[in-house]
């Protein structure tokens, strides 16, 4: 048995090695999904490997993984052995996406997998969760879009308005758009929202709380039935568990769930043909119509303001004012264009102005015909039709031009053809004038120095000036930044206490800021300090994580917060501030 059975031992095991393929393949749950739902990817391999990199998961965001598992077994003496790891994948946006070619070393040869193509469709009614761990319910958090106007008429103006519904069982920590619309068949406009409200309200019948996040006007350009792109968010929620932290507070873990508001159709009449003016040139609201001019007297050397002004509430950026009809004696300019236009919920509010310069050429009476403006009104379904008055101008004087000219010097004739001359003084007697020279006087040398006392007087004040300035901003700033440190310290001694703490935090960040910005209480808004630290050149990585402490801060009060996110937001805070001062140092 010995020598001869040793050999064939080792001849199969040869066999084995040469004849054994390794097999690195990628394996999806499924290949179609919709954009609401969850993708698991597994990546496996049938020999022990190192170096496994992922491919780039592009237009998808890893919610879970990479877990890795083995399995080795000896099953009636052949070997089988598995090495994978998985990730949990959700589709950012709608469309046909490719997964890339994952790459893994066994025994010093690279593998690779194929790559593998995926499509993404709309949100589905009843997303399929399999496998995934962090599953949270579909009836516990809602993204709904609110549309005031189903029906509107062209170029009437409505609103969206986007709300986020949840459960008073989980928390919401963070959320950030995936998708936005991009209203391609609308005039749209957002409406800024400075802070973030959580409300009480009910939803298919329950209580839930919410928070608007997104106010949209929208003024559609074509008729018929539009699509309203959904709106996707990647939200961080916050679930409870049944353990308990030292503080006897229930202990929450953190989860991603992805949201969809859904796609809306409206409807879009069309203007009626019945009655339409002919100057209509698509106005639709409600408005006044004034026209007035600077002055109703003047001479042909004047010049005189035509004012037309539309008021009142409408698609006021989306339409022409009507061009008056002058004499041709009545010199008109391009006119001067003045908006003064609020947008809200309700849509565009405020006026449109142009103004006109007009020359008269010739003296007499003068008509500025009525003008007409015409617009849909949307409450009585009709055209409406309003004009000026009459105005009536009155020029005197002459007219200027070559004729009137040549005619005043034809009128200027001597009494008669003989030309007379004085005779002139052939003699004449001077005088000398005694004369002190002004060089080396005392006026020549005070109006020599006079500037350089000026110069120095000036640079005096200025430098008295900046550095009272600057004393009373370094005084503000070292106030500010002591405050800072103050809240800072006071924040740290609350943690546990959710609402002392992010009360503490705020007011420290707060008084930071102000210390570097000298804003007062009246500038200091969200977009402002965007503004002012952008122009400071910080990293817009660090505005963001600013700003989303101070969403931390706001939603606090509403949602369940851990010890452990109370520590991590206080030592953002410390890092952000001292990142800050680095960068403006």
């Amino acid at each position: 048995m010995s020598y001869k059975y040793l050999l064939n031992i080792a001849l199969l095991i040869v066999n084995l090695n040469v004849f054994s393929q390794i097999n690195f393949e990628a394996k999806l749950s499924k290949t179609t999904l919709g954009v609401n739902e969850r993708l698991r990817v597994e990546f496996s391999v049938n020999e022990d490997g190192d170096n496994f990199s992922p491919p780039n998961f592009t237009n998808f965001k890893v919610v879970g993984g990479p877990s890795q598992s083995i399995k080795n077994s000896w099953v009636n003496g052949n070997r089988s052995y598995s090495k994978s790891y998985t990730y949990f994948l959700s589709p950012i946006k709608i469309g046909t996406y490719s997964i890339g070619q994952a790459t893994i070393e066994v025994e010093g040869k690279v593998y690779k997998t194929l790559p593998l193509e995926i499509k993404v469709i709309s949100a589905v009614k009843n997303p399929n969760r399999e496998n995934d761990p962090n599953y949270v319910s579909d009836s516990e958090i809602y993204l709904t879009s609110e549309i005031s106007k189903k029906s509107p008429y062209l170029n009437e103006g409505f609103s969206v308005i986007y709300k986020l519904y949840f459960s008073s069982d989980i928390g919401i920590t963070n959320w950030r758009e995936l998708s936005s619309p991009r209203y391609a068949d609308f005039w749209s406009q957002n409406i800024n929202i400075d802070n973030y409200n959580i409300e009480e309200g009910t939803y298919k019948g329950r209580s839930f709380r919410y928070v608007i996040l997104k106010k949209t006007v929208l003024y559609p350009q074509k008729e018929g039935e539009l699509t309203i792109e959904p709106l996707s968010l990647d939200i961080t929620v916050q679930l409870p568990t049944n353990r308990r932290d030292f503080f006897g507070q229930r202990v929450t873990k953190s989860s991603q769930k992805i949201v969809t508001s859904g796609g809306k159709k409206i409807s879009v009449k069309q203007l009626p043909n019945l009655n339409k003016p002919k100057n209509f040139n698509g106005a639709v609201g409600s408005f006044n119509f004034v026209a007035k001019t600077s002055k109703r007297k003047l001479s042909v050397s004047e010049a005189l303001e035509l004012e037309l002004e539309i008021k009142g509430n409408g698609n006021l950026k989306l339409f022409q004012l009507p061009k008056p009809s002058l004499p041709s004696s009545l010199e008109i300019y391009e006119p001067e264009k003045i908006e003064k236009i609020s947008t809200g919920i309700s849509g565009m509010n405020g006026s449109i102005r142009d103004l006109y310069t007009i020359v008269p050429s010739k003296p007499g009476k003068y008509k500025i015909p009525k003008i007409e403006f015409s617009y849909f009104d949307v409450k009585s379904k009709k055209f409406k039709t309003i004009s000026s008055n009459e105005i009536n101008i009155d020029v005197d004087g002459e007219e200027w031009n070559y004729e009137t000219e040549k005619n005043i010097n034809s009128k200027i004739k001597p009494k008669n053809n003989k030309l007379k001359f004085l005779p002139f003084k052939t003699k004449s007697k001077f005088v000398k004038i005694k004369t002190k020279p002004f060089f080396n006087t005392n006026v020549f040398w005070g109006l020599l120095i006079l500037p350089f006392i000026i110069s120095l007087l000036i640079i005096i004040l200025m430098n008295y000036l900046n550095g009272r300035k600057k004393f009373l901003s370094t005084n503000i700033s070292i106030k500010s930044k002591r405050l800072a440190k103050k809240y800072l310290l006071d924040a740290k001694s609350k943690l546990g206490s959710k609402n002392e703490f992010y009360e503490s935090l705020d007011r420290a960040l707060h008084n930071y800021l102000k210390s570097i910005t000298l804003f007062d209480n009246s500038n200091y808004s969200k977009i402002n300090i965007k503004k002012e630290l952008e122009k400071r050149n910080i990293d817009p990585n660090i505005i963001e994580i600013l700003n989303q402490l101070f969403n931390n801060c706001e939603m606090a009060r509403y949602t369940p917060i851990t010890n452990v996110e109370m520590e991590s937001d206080y030592k953002t805070a410390l890092d952000i501030i001292s990142k800050i001062d680095k960068s403006i140092n």
